[in-house]
């Protein structure tokens, strides 16, 4: 372990320990209302997974950086908790929210194979409601803008946990053709632009999940779509230094609409767009990408505001997961 990460670790090690406390939360059917139409009544549904899809993340990779036990058990019967109980997804926002947090349980899934307390039935168990509640809804997810960013992701490490190459090459496939409509050649993310106030965080959360979804391509087939251009001529790296652009404190300037963008004032290891740049400043070795980062390092992830849980899992400690 190098000098650098060990702040990254202790931070990790106290949520970790924190987490070991947390009871899965997981129910029968679980909806999720539009929020823009239904706030607190989606903010109240996300928070049954959102506590539990931390403590899963966080102890599992606690457990793939220290070998402890405890952690990876702790992370175990969270996923079997609602791989148990768990029999729908409902509500508008549903199909979004699984994903973007189901995606962290499948993270931890995939850093607690070793584990020999989690049994082949558990294993089995998780596996089984993936693909029978949640894979449907990530399915269904259609369009160019960010949902379909959060289902080819969280579709993508399902298949990379199964072991099913011919769906990764499908999703693939579907990554890629959804790169070249979503990313237009000057950098921004036309279905995101039109978003008002929130532009800039909806360019984020389109990003993270997209860039998130390259790392799993180039992990298990070495394919890099960090460094592919499409044959519209569109790339994420377009993408992402069109966005710092502006992020790195010139939002101000952000050229769609007459809005104040809603960027994070001030900036920290928690906030977006941070844990991003943190991420694909170890992807491409770009300086401008680790300056913006390095002053709120260890970066941890974006967390809700109305939860302090993390909103998402595309970039969590990602000096740690990358």
């Amino acid at each position: 372990m190098t000098t650098s990460l060990e702040p990254a670790v202790e931070a990790l090690l106290r949520e970790a320990q924190a987490s070991l406390k947390t009871a899965c939360s997981a129910v029968l059917i679980w909806s999720i209302p539009g929020y823009y139409y239904d706030r607190e009544g989606h903010l109240t549904g996300k928070r049954l997974m959102e506590p539990d899809a931390q403590a899963a993340y966080t102890t599992a990779l606690a457990y793939r950086i220290t070998g402890e036990a405890a952690y990876a058990a702790k992370s175990a019967d969270i996923l079997d908790g609602w791989a148990s109980v768990n029999r729908e997804i409902g509500g508008h926002d549903g199909p979004l929210v699984s994903a973007y947090l189901g995606v962290g349980l499948i993270r931890a899934a995939l850093w607690l194979e070793p584990f020999e307390g989690w049994s082949r039935e558990a294993r089995d168990r998780f596996i089984g409601w993936l693909k029978q509640v949640c894979l449907g809804a990530w399915v269904r997810i259609e369009g160019r803008n960010n949902w379909r960013d959060w289902s080819l992701y969280a579709r993508l490490a399902l298949h990379r946990l199964t072991g099913d190459d011919a769906s990764f090459a499908a999703a693939t496939a579907a990554l890629k053709a959804h790169m070249d409509h979503a990313i237009a050649e000057d950098g921004f993310l036309p279905e995101e632009a039109a978003r008002g106030a929130n532009a800039m965080w909806y360019h984020y959360f389109a990003l993270a999940p997209m860039t998130a979804a390259a790392k799993l391509v180039l992990d298990a087939t070495g394919e890099d779509l960090f460094r592919w251009t499409t044959p519209g001529g569109k790339n994420i790296k377009r993408a992402l230094d069109t966005f710092l652009r502006y992020a790195d404190g010139r939002s101000n300037e952000w050229p769609f609409g007459d809005e104040e963008q809603n960027m994070p004032v001030p900036l920290g290891a928690d906030t977006w767009p941070v844990d991003l740049f943190e991420a694909m400043a170890i992807v491409y070795r770009d300086e401008a990408y680790a300056r913006f980062a390095a002053p709120h390092r260890p970066v941890a992830g974006h967390r809700n505001a109305s939860s302090g849980y993390f909103q998402s899992y595309a970039w969590n400690y990602p000096s740690l997961s990358v």
